[in-house]
């Protein structure tokens, strides 16, 4: 496996957990009784290289990825695509349009699955701008590092927001593995290991791991679980309304206009009762555990950690606990061995992740 960016209590580095290692903190505070047990975070002992490491060599049977940077293009043939795109651009774009349309007639009076082949939306990675151009046109990796680098910083910035997010990617940890990738257009003159340079000074590295194709390089970031601030003891006194994790504001109007839709929470919401919505929660959640419970984990969709252990998770919509507040979701889920997810972000205005630590050995509790 590529050697994660970040190094010893950076980004590629979780609290230690499991067997031969003191359990990572819950969200809870202490004091809290013992029914819901947090998954204990396994170690992921990681030593970032410095920039002469050197790299590992390739799987059998995949690209190998050149750390060196790409040939030179030719002046003449940069000039020519830099002027003509005014030209084909837009006769490209017009076709792909076309295509598109007869495509969607197609699928609409008869029983064709059809569609337009993807080479007809290549044009949009066949433009070139003046900054790429004056970046081709000098070809050394100082003239190409200016053009490349706010790039880089653009899409870590995004990755870091929306990437390896979901349940399946997450380990019993909540350490994330955000991933991008840069095409090798854009960094013609840099090659791999320059590019790699430049990542590491973002914390993020080369996934050298993980190259599938010479056209583009593959980086990714080990992120650790965001922190958890200001979660309330499951088992302590229900917060007041109006406070973050109490419950949430009454409304008449929404309730009546999908009474029909949903008639059983809309009701209880008109209702405005607590005990009547910990007495829906009771019953929803069961419910949910026990359908997730009932999963196999043979067959996917679950990421373990060194010890084979995995995170079942479910998700609680706030229309189930909106007279009672997060709190109450909490409250429940402790009675039944669950807690608030690590691995997510806790907005008590939001759907609560719940998980549930597992090692396969049982199918229901």
């Amino acid at each position: 496996m590529s050697t994660p960016p970040g190094g010893h209590g950076g980004h590629g580095h979780a609290p230690h957990g499991g067997p031969g290692h003191p359990a990572a903190p819950g969200p809870y505070p202490a004091g809290a009784p013992t029914g819901p047990v947090p998954p204990p975070a396994p170690s992921f002992h990681t030593s970032g290289p410095g920039p002469a490491a050197r790299p590992a060599p390739p799987a059998e049977g995949r690209p190998a990825p050149d750390d060196g940077p790409a040939p030179r293009r030719s002046r003449t043939g940069l000039v020519a695509q830099f002027v003509l795109q005014a030209v084909y651009l837009p006769l490209w774009a017009l076709l792909a349009t076309g295509l598109t349309v007869l495509a969607i007639w197609l699928a609409a009076n008869s029983n064709a699955d059809v569609g337009p082949p993807r080479a007809v939306f290549a044009f949009v990675r066949t433009g070139i701008s003046w900054r790429r151009l004056r970046a081709e046109w000098g070809g050394r990796p100082e003239d190409w590092q200016p053009f490349t680098e706010p790039l880089l910083a653009a899409r870590f910035a995004k990755a870091e927001k929306n990437s390896g997010w979901g349940a399946a990617e997450l380990p019993p940890s909540g350490v994330r593995r955000a991933t991008t990738t840069l095409a090798r257009r854009h960094s013609r003159g840099l090659g791999a290991a320059r590019v790699d340079e430049l990542a590491r000074r973002y914390g993020w590295a080369v996934d050298r791991d993980r190259f599938t194709s010479a056209d583009e390089v593959p980086l990714f970031r080990l992120l650790p679980p965001p922190p958890h601030q200001g979660v309330p003891d499951p088992y302590g006194p229900p917060p007041a309304p109006g406070t973050p994790w109490g419950p949430l504001r009454c409304r008449v109007l929404m309730p009546l206009l999908t009474l029909v839709l949903l008639p059983r929470v809309r009701v209880l919401e008109l209702r405005r009762s607590p005990d009547a919505y910990l007495a829906h929660l009771r019953r929803h959640l069961a419910a949910a555990f026990a359908a997730e419970l009932a999963r196999d984990p043979a067959r996917g969709g679950y990421r373990r950690d060194e010890w084979g252990r995995f995170a079942r998770r479910t998700t609680v919509r706030s229309r189930h606990f909106r007279g009672t507040g997060a709190h109450g979701v909490l409250r429940v889920a402790a009675e039944q061995g669950w807690q608030l997810d690590p691995a997510y972000p806790a907005d008590p205005r939001r759907p609560l992740r719940l998980c549930r630590l597992d090692d396969g050995s049982r199918r229901s509790g």
